[in-house]
């Protein structure tokens, strides 16, 4: 493209050449002048006159090297032109052209043009440049004519890079020896399709700008500095300002504290950013969450442009938040249930019963160990989902408990308390105190079932204790009832003692008397075996004293020991002592000798007569089986059973110490527990040391420990403390 600097430069290269051209005349002129007075004039002129011409011809010669400096430089100037030249003579002949010119018309089929003419060039050329040069033809042909230059419209040339648009343009050249006009050929090809896509973006800008003003979310245009320039209705709908109120205000300002910091450098950069959600307000205060994108936009003149869009994502968040605190309940809600779940699953699996249940077509839902253990099914099995006939456990409660589901089934009535008789895992008879229940919203039966083996003996065992009380308060009235009686014969029987002898005395005074003179006397004498009267008779009635002295005994202490008492009271601690071993004296007389050290200054302690009597005599009973456990290895030996009262600052302590079998620490750990015993069946209950311990610690405030190992024999050390605690003084 020619434009007017280079023109201004061509005419004042063509001034120069004019200027020098008159000037070179003007010193050839001056020249010859001189040369032809120097002939006739002295040496001194003709040396001026001669030194004059030669500095006219360095003065020439410096011109006419900015004249040739001037036409290097304007030939780089055209050459480094982007558009192609070409200086035309006034008969449309190619005068000179510039290297663009050449290397555009080089990528087009067929090359540069050989022509001198621009006319036979043009007319040479087919499709879009030949278009281009007849229609740049005719435009020449009008500025030689003198005419004025017309617009020449853009023109689609094939090339070897594709297609191109080019425009050719006509100027007149005045003044510049044969050139008359000059062709400037642009490639318009970027303007071009900048123009396109600039109808492009206006026709999409056409169609958005409708859906921008109307779309959901907020828009904001701002300037380089910020300042907003246009909003959206939605903006307006979100916010509350209108665009008035907006116009040439800062976004930024506007949200104040709530919008977070941003790098405008590095946004301009990136070209875009988008900011984390944050909480703001409207116009009316009302709070608002919001998702602001930042869009740096610059256009091709590089005006810059702030594009922001903001969503109302308060909807979004307030259901977020509200689907969270609904999960969060959730969660707690499924962590308690399953808590609690765990918890009911360790509580029946802890529970000692029977715990099963069925779905309605008899597939297992759950179970607890119990009753996979009375079964002899490994507790770690799971039934869920399994029928009857595909556990095969072969004992007898499956074919029991099937007859009670089908009862249940059919009735929709539960069975409860069903009395079930079957082998135990170990082949010991097991009573099974069996409920069958129907689910009436699930469908089904949930089973339920006690094993009351251990029951039943204990009510065999309650049944013969309660016997046992009766006998032993029949044996209190009979004992009272026969201390009467006892109490005559021992009274007669020392009577008869004191007056016997005397008889006898008598009787030994006749024999010396009359032994010799009467002889049937003698013979009935003899007859008596007075001798051995003499003898025995004493001793049979010192005999019959003690025999009566130990009946008293007896009675007196059944009639201490089934008195039980009434509450606390103050209770002779020795003597409750000496009648309990009295009353024991069956069980241990056989297997150890008692001996009992009992402390003088005892005395008299409150406490729970009945109770602490039975604590003693489980003692003395235990001890006397412990001895006979190892009689074995004493070889018919008695073993030993020590009681031994004792008073302290704030006790009474009564001490049992036996030499019999010991116990082991485990055993030790576990004797206090309820119904726990090392005793063979029939011979203990597991209750003697467990109500002791309750007796003792729980009733009567004390303590009770044991100190024992194996083969050393057992101590037990009661203390009752002298002083009820507080709150169970009678």
């Amino acid at each position: 493209m020619v434009d007017t600097g280079t023109t201004l430069t061509e005419q004042s290269a063509d001034q120069l050449r004019r200027i020098v051209e008159e000037q070179r005349r003007t010193i050839e002129a001056l020249v010859v002048a001189a040369e032809r007075r120097t002939a006739g004039e002295p040496d001194s002129s003709a040396l001026a006159t001669w030194q004059r011409n030669l500095t006219l011809q360095r003065r020439l010669a410096e011109r006419t090297q900015r004249i040739r400096a001037a036409e290097q430089l304007l030939r780089a100037v055209t050459d480094s032109i982007d558009a192609g030249l070409c200086i035309l003579d006034d008969a449309g002949g190619i005068v000179d052209t510039n290297q663009a010119w050449n290397a555009m018309l080089a990528r087009v089929p067929g090359g540069a043009p050989e022509a001198t003419s621009f006319f036979d060039y043009a007319v040479s050329r087919v499709n879009g440049l030949g278009e281009l040069l007849r229609d740049a033809g005719d435009t020449v042909r009008r500025v030689l004519a003198g005419q004025p230059s017309r617009a020449t419209p853009n023109y689609e040339v094939a090339t070897e890079s594709g297609p191109r648009w080019w425009r050719m343009r006509v100027d007149p050249v005045r003044g510049h020896g044969a050139a008359r006009a000059v062709l400037t050929l642009t490639d318009e090809t970027a303007a071009v399709r900048t123009q396109e896509e600039l109808r492009r973006a206006t026709r999409d800008a056409t169609r958005l700008a409708p859906i921008v003003r109307h779309m959901e979310d907020a828009v904001v245009i701002a300037d380089a500095d910020g300042r907003i320039e246009w909003v959206n209705d939605a903006f307006t709908q979100l916010s509350g300002y209108t665009l008035a109120e907006c116009e040439g205000r800062r976004r930024i300002d506007m949200l104040g504290d709530a919008m977070p910091e941003v790098d405008v450098k590095a946004v301009s950069e990136r070209g875009s950013h988008v900011f984390s959600e944050f909480e703001t307000r409207t116009k009316d205060g009302r709070p608002r969450w919001l998702r602001v994108a930042l869009y740096h936009v610059a256009d091709d003149e590089d005006v810059v442009r702030w594009v922001t869009i903001e969503r109302d994502v308060t909807g979004r968040r307030n259901a977020e938040q509200a689907s969270l605190a609904a999960r969060e309940r959730a969660e707690a809600l499924a962590h308690e249930l399953s808590v609690e779940k765990a918890v009911l699953t360790g509580v029946i699996s802890s529970i000692p019963h029977l715990i099963f249940w069925k779905d309605a077509h008899g597939f297992y839902q759950g179970h607890n160990s119990a009753f996979l253990a009375m079964r002899g099914i490994s507790t770690d099995t799971d039934l869920t989902g399994k029928l009857e006939k595909n556990i095969d456990a072969g004992d007898d409660l499956g074919p029991i408990l099937a007859e009670l589901e089908a009862q249940v089934l059919a009735s929709n009535q539960p069975v409860v308390d069903h009395h079930v008789t079957v082998t135990g895992p170990d082949g010991s008879p097991r009573t099974i105190l069996m409920s069958v229940l129907p689910q009436p919203m699930a469908g089904g039966v949930i089973g339920i079932g006690a094993d009351v083996t251990r029951i039943s003996d204990l009510e065999r065992q309650l049944n013969q204790t309660n016997r046992l009380e009766a006998i032993g308060q029949l044996a209190a009235g009979i004992a009272h009832e026969i201390n009467t009686p006892i109490q005559f014969v021992s009274d007669n029987t020392r009577f008869i003692e004191q007056t016997f002898g005397q008889i006898l005395e008598l009787a030994q005074d006749a024999r010396e008397r009359f032994a010799a003179t009467d002889e049937d006397f003698a013979e009935r004498l003899r007859d008596i075996d007075l001798e051995f009267l003499l003898a025995e008779v004493p001793t049979a009635i010192t005999e019959s004293l003690e025999g009566l002295s130990r009946v008293a005994q007896i009675v007196r202490a059944m009639k201490d020991f089934s008195h039980p008492g009434h509450g606390r009271a103050d209770v002779d601690i020795n003597r409750a002592v000496e009648s309990t071993a009295q009353v024991a004296r069956n069980e241990w007389k056989y297997h150890a000798v008692l001996s009992l050290q009992l402390g003088e200054d005892v005395g008299m302690v409150s406490c729970y007569e009945g109770e602490l009597k039975q604590v003693i005599l489980n003692l003395i009973v235990n001890a006397a089986h412990a001895i006979e456990a190892a009689a074995a290895r004493r070889e018919g030996v008695l073993g030993n059973i020590t009681i031994r009262t004792a008073r302290t600052a704030s006790t009474v302590e009564i001490v049992v110490s036996d030499d019999g079998t010991g116990m082991d620490e485990s055993t030790r750990q576990r004797i206090f527990d309820p119904f726990f015993t090392t005793k063979e069946v029939g011979k203990g209950t597991g209750q003697g040391l467990s109500m002791a311990y309750a007796s003792i610690v729980q009733k009567h405030g004390g303590t009770i420990q044991v100190d024992s190992a194996p083969g050393a024999g057992t101590t037990f050390t009661v203390a009752v403390p002298l002083q009820p605690p507080a709150g169970q003084e009678d």
